[in-house]
């Protein structure tokens, strides 16, 4: 008896800390958007994509404020697709992303986030899927070695994926075995596999989209 309660007990704790873990891993994402004129976007930025954006329609500035700090970000329609390019206040390339339906991803990439959120949610709701471009990064000789924002540029409009880390972000609406209804953002890495997850404090319907 008293072997059988202790290995209920073990059970009980690792559930327990196994939840505890899991809610310390998601964070928060605030974000309020603000459309700007091109005057007020960085003049380096403008510069360097400047080849985007001469071939893009529909071209839109913002000013995206997440808690104590902000970014700058284009949103336009590239090559018929819908882009979007965000930088830090320095003007400094962020990262790329491109607007998805989830039937426009490879199929096994599909299927891992399918399974994830029907694994892990009662219900859930794609509201946005975007392919995200990050630069490459490498070691050479011992030392880290990232590409440049107009390397990283050139690669992108390219379409060379041999030196662009794609990653999946997705904007979701999800209620919980305990009827708990929340909107999230993940992150999954090139093989499907989630890397990280941010409550939305305000939804991503609130934002600008194309």
């Amino acid at each position: 008896m008293r072997s059988y309660l202790k290995y209920s007990i073990i059970i009980l704790a690792s559930f327990v800390f196994a939840h505890i873990s899991i809610a310390q891993e998601i964070g928060e994402k605030y974000e309020r958007e603000e459309k700007i004129k091109q005057e007020e976007f960085p003049e380096p930025a403008l510069e360097l994509i400047e080849p985007i954006l001469k071939k893009g329609k529909r071209t839109r500035f913002f000013k995206d404020y997440e808690k104590e700090t902000y970014f700058f970000e284009v949103k336009t329609i590239y090559k018929d697709e819908k882009i979007s390019i965000k930088f830090l206040k320095d003007g400094s390339l962020l990262d790329i992303e491109i607007l998805k339906e989830l039937n426009e991803l490879p199929e096994d990439i599909q299927d891992k986030i399918k399974q994830h959120f029907q694994t892990n949610y009662k219900k859930y709701k794609l509201n946005r899927i975007q392919i995200q471009y990050n630069r490459e990064q490498e070691y050479e000789d011992g030392e880290l070695e990232i590409d440049d924002d107009e390397e990283y540029v050139e690669e992108f409009m390219e379409m060379d994926l041999e030196d662009l880390i794609i990653k999946y972000e997705i904007e979701a609406e999800v209620v919980d075995e305990e009827n708990e209804r929340g909107f999230f953002e993940y992150l999954f890495d090139a093989e499907g596999e989630m890397e990280q997850i941010k409550k939305i404090v305000k939804r991503a319907d609130d934002n600008v989209l194309y």
